[in-house]
């Protein structure tokens, strides 16, 4: 066994996680944190990381990387995604975090994103590799919504498109709550790029979503006042169960959100935008029933590298 850890610095939240992996592929979870510097704010107006968030993802890995100095863990692989790999500035960004953190940061394309994001989800999915029965994962992020087809645990399509919850909520859900207009035209959007792609998708899967819109979720529904993997990992959500929290939450405040049970602080402004691109999804392709997965991207990079130096 081989004790790492995995960073990954979405448009919205930083996740750490620290596991050990063994040769045989067994994956257990030692520790886990999540940040929220918001990388992708203002994105929807110029794409470049601004100061402020610089300063956030700074602060955000210099707590990361106190947590491993604790733990004794030199072996780290942090990846960037949307907003890193978009970003105009992305090369100043990313001499900012090694100059001030020693991190090195891996940016993933939107094809390597969904590939990692698959194998995290294979390894509570492994049953999926033996039934032969197609599987379908969405991945929302705060910058891009990543989609991966498997059968069998390989990969029939994986795409990226450019639906994240905190662009497009940016762009489009300027009124607090959310006006019908606003929510309108925010699905047009997403109905327009998910045409373009539905020929990939069968109609009868597995669905599978992963990320933090759908994990919360699921934790509200089960009232958690304490984040428990264990718990998000194969529960299931019906397209009505995701319809009636979505008409609950539009109707509130932020200043309402915010104490909700389950709904992780600093995620309450990008909720609605999250759910209305899940409703959008199951919607377009027909899909009544989500099983919901804690392991994504992290996990898969993490389980990924480690397999490929041969631990």
């Amino acid at each position: 066994m081989i004790r790492a850890a995995s960073i990954d610095m979405g448009t919205n939240t930083f996740r750490l996680l620290i596991a050990e992996v063994g040769e045989e592929g067994t994956f257990k979870p030692i520790y886990f944190e999540n940040q929220m510097p918001r990388l992708g704010e203002g994105f929807s107006v110029q794409k470049r990381i601004g100061p402020a968030a610089i300063k956030r993802a700074v602060s955000a890995l210099k707590h990361f990387q106190n947590i491993l100095k604790k733990e004794g863990i030199n072996r780290v692989f942090a990846s960037g995604t949307r907003a890193v790999r978009d970003a105009e500035n992305r090369d100043d960004f990313l001499k900012i975090i090694t100059h001030e953190t020693g991190l090195k940061v891996d940016v993933l394309s939107g094809q390597a994103e969904a590939r990692h994001i698959l194998s995290g989800v294979n390894l509570i999915f492994r049953d999926q590799e033996q039934s032969g029965v197609p599987m379908v994962v969405v991945d929302i992020g705060g910058g891009s919504t990543e989609f991966i087809g498997a059968t069998a645990g390989v990969p029939d399509f994986v795409l990226s498109l450019p639906l994240g919850a905190v662009v497009l909520n940016e762009a489009y859900l300027k009124s607090d709550p959310p006006s019908s207009g606003e929510i309108l035209c925010f699905k047009n959007r997403v109905h327009q790029e998910l045409n373009d792609i539905a020929h990939h998708f069968p109609v009868s899967c597995r669905f599978v979503g992963t990320a933090g819109t759908i994990t919360t979720l699921a934790a509200m529904a089960q009232n958690m006042h304490r984040y428990d993997p264990e718990r998000i990992n194969h529960y299931t959500l019906t397209r009505l169960e995701v319809e009636k929290r979505f008409q609950a939450c539009v109707r509130m405040p932020l200043k309402k959100l915010r104490s909700l049970p389950g709904l992780e602080k600093g995620r309450e402004d990008i909720l609605i935008a999250g759910i209305l691109i899940l409703l959008c999804v199951m919607d377009r392709f027909k899909y009544s029933v989500l099983t919901v997965c804690d392991y994504g991207l992290r996990e898969g990079v993490l389980f990924d590298r480690l397999q490929y130096l041969g631990t």
